[in-house]
């Protein structure tokens, strides 16, 4: 990894725990890894999620910031630093078109119940309109951990939605993500789209990065990745990022 120019990581389940804050040892990792590399997150969660999930945790010299970029929304959007006014600032932004999104929450909500998959006792709204991406989440926004994890460990709930749902739209990206989660977007945009992003954003190219991320597997919204031509590394949480990270601190 010391070759790559760029680490670029999934969010919840790889850096942190899913909707969960960012820990101490993960933020001192990344911040001494910013010295040499550049890092981009790219995730399916908002960037207010970002703020709350990561930005909140993670503290370094201001300088070092130049090299993090963050891709929200499956990269349909991007964030860089403006180290002279101290803020993000949002440099695309991929929306679904209102009618669209409109159109997938039906179908959604119809696939949902077909399906005969059990919701009840979910936590807060388990279907999201975040403008660039609809995302479906089977316990609720606000469900602690210890209920995703049980909830579908198998992707198989998610799958018989899947399933469903691709009877009733079509030219979309459909993927599943984090503990509970089915991620739509549009057409082509997905993790691979945020690896020809990043390249673009950075003049890169495939052999200076490396990919790392929890969901690989075929379905799963990190899976793009290995058709774009980067290196990539599939990893079973946070623990396993950190003692990777950790080696090439």
């Amino acid at each position: 990894m010391n070759s790559k120019k760029v680490i670029v990581c999934d969010l919840d389940g790889t850096l942190a725990v899913s909707k969960s804050p960012l820990s101490k040892d993960m933020a001192e990792v990344l911040g001494h890894l910013l010295k040499r590399h550049y890092i981009a997150i790219v995730s399916g969660g908002t960037y207010s999620q970002f703020q709350k999930q990561f930005l909140s945790e993670f503290h370094c010299d201001p300088q070092l910031l130049q090299n993090l970029s963050l891709f929200p929304t499956m990269g349909s959007t991007c964030y860089t630093y403006d180290k002279e006014k101290n803020v993000w600032n949002q440099i695309y932004d991929e929306q679904i078109p209102e009618s669209d999104r409109k159109k997938i929450i039906k179908a959604l909500e119809e696939a949902l119940e077909e399906s005969g998959v059990d919701v009840t006792g979910a936590r807060g709204p388990i279907i999201e309109d975040r403008k660039s991406q609809i995302t479906f989440s089977g316990q609720g926004q606000i469900a602690p951990i210890s209920l995703k994890e049980v909830w579908d460990p198998n992707q198989e709930k998610r799958r018989k939605i899947i399933d469903k749902l691709n009877k009733k739209i079509s030219g979309f990206e459909i993927k599943i993500g984090g503990a509970t989660s089915i991620d739509i977007t549009k057409k082509g945009i997905d993790k691979a789209y945020a690896i020809g992003k990043i390249k673009q954003l950075l003049g890169v190219k495939d052999d200076d990065i490396i990919f790392i991320g929890d969901a690989l597997y075929k379905g799963g919204n990190d899976a793009s990745v290995k058709n774009t031509g980067v290196d990539f590394i599939q990893q079973d949480g946070p623990n396993e990022t950190l003692e990777l990270l950790s080696r090439y601190m």
